[in-house]
């Protein structure tokens, strides 16, 4: 990707508002996200009772479940109207939402922030089919790559800085006030900006909408089998989502339970891994020069595997302490090893997944793209909702919280074998 091409790209009203739109939107999403986990995870935020080790993967749950229950439905809207003006209606829904959620933070109030999040998880299923189909929409085939590397290298950024907000605002004084402003200015700033990105015709104006959950997504699923070269690349993102999102949702109990470091020290794994993602993503679309190259998704989920295992062997051994700050964090050399080990696996997470993202968008036919992107993202929110139960797992059977990353290295390993396999036969 030259730097031209992605400057040009930037600049346009076919992207850049997109671009703009969804930097705000993440950053949003993970200024919440954080700011309840922290407020979970060391101020004793309760909800009905439930345990803290529980209570983290059941909040993000039920942000993915709404991802499952209505992206079908999302897939027919985007295809039925003009993606642009569904993109606006879903950022001016954020900004109600943000309204509430920032109530929740002054009132801190259990409730109120797990209904909203059910609600955001919602507002993101509506928007993410129309934005992923939006994108060779507007792009040119040979742009696809690099839009898709722009928009997963500032997706990546807008998630640290996000999540550094919430991590280290939340428990300070005036921390709730602070984020309650951020949540609200920023999704007026991202409905502004969405509103500069042209309106072009629906793909099938005509498309009779199933409201049934349950058909729509059965359809919705049949649909995407029907058109195999699209879903394969979509069963590779949907497993780099629920990693992800495995890896993320644990990270906090991760540092606190295994390393026995304070919510400071949670901020700079978020910087290394987000940093690494960034680097992946943009790096590959350098590499890939506007073509498919699988091998590239290969190499990065082999790495991914590597690195995730010596997670494992790096934090395996400590005695629990009382929690330790940054200064304790970085004087201790194993801590520097487990830094590289989350630094790689979330680059080569970044190589894993932008060839597949790419592949997926132009495969899949215009008519029913949005819808066939649907599938793909009721399988990604499967995925991460897997994902996150299984750390419920983990945690009801006593397993140390470092084994998610065995599991994590184990499928992604499985998953290069399969692409392995689908290339030697050229049946990828």
């Amino acid at each position: 990707m030259s730097d031209s091409t992605a400057l040009q790209l930037v600049r346009e009203r076919r992207f850049g508002p997109l671009l703009l739109s969804q930097s705000f939107g993440a950053f949003n999403d993970n200024v919440f996200k954080y700011s309840l986990i922290i407020l979970i995870t060391y101020s004793g935020l309760q909800l009905q009772g439930i345990p803290r080790d529980v209570l983290v993967p059941v909040a993000a749950t039920i942000f993915t479940l709404p991802l499952f229950l209505f992206s079908a439905i999302a897939g027919q809207i985007a295809d039925r109207f003009p993606r642009a003006q569904v993109l606006k209606m879903a950022k001016l829904a954020e900004i109600a939402l943000m309204i509430i959620a920032a109530l929740g933070f002054l009132l801190n109030s259990g409730p109120v922030l797990f209904i909203t999040l059910f609600f955001m998880g919602a507002q993101s299923a509506i928007f993410s089919p129309a934005k992923q189909a939006a994108l060779p929409h507007y792009l040119s085939r040979k742009e696809l790559v690099p839009g898709n590397a722009l928009m997963s290298g500032t997706l990546f950024l807008s998630i640290l800085t996000g999540s550094l907000l919430g991590t280290l605002v939340i428990l300070r004084p005036n921390g709730p006030e602070i984020i309650a402003l951020t949540l609200v200015i920023l999704s007026v700033l991202g409905w502004l900006s969405m509103r500069l990105l042209p309106t072009k015709p629906a793909a099938v104006p005509g498309l009779k909408l199933n409201w049934n959950i349950v058909s729509g997504t059965w359809h919705t699923m049949a649909n995407l089998v029907t058109e195999p070269r699209a879903m394969r690349p979509l069963i590779g993102v949907a497993w780099f989502w629920a990693a992800s999102a495995a890896s993320v949702t644990v990270l906090p109990l991760f540092i606190r339970d295994a390393l026995y470091m304070d919510e400071s020290v949670v901020s700079v794994f978020m910087v290394v891994f987000t940093i690494g993602a960034a680097i992946g993503s943009l790096g590959c679309a350098a590499a890939t020069r506007h073509r498919d190259i699988l091998w590239l998704s290969i190499i990065g989920a082999v790495l991914l595997s590597v690195f995730a295992v010596d997670v494992f062997f790096a934090s395996a051994g400590r005695a629990e302490a009382p929690y330790g700050d940054l200064g304790v964090f970085f004087s201790d050399k194993r801590n520097w090893r487990l830094l590289f080990d989350f630094f790689a696996m979330s680059t080569f997470s970044g190589v894993f997944v932008v060839p597949l993202q790419a592949m997926s968008q132009h495969r899949a036919p215009e008519a029913s793209r949005a819808r066939i992107l649907a599938g793909g993202a009721v399988m990604n929110a499967a995925g991460a909702s897997m994902g996150q139960l299984a750390l419920i797992g983990v945690a009801r059977a006593n397993f140390p919280l470092s084994s998610t990353y065995v599991g994590i290295a184990v499928i992604s390993l499985l998953f290069a074998i399969f692409m392995i396999y689908r290339r030697v036969k050229n049946t990828w």
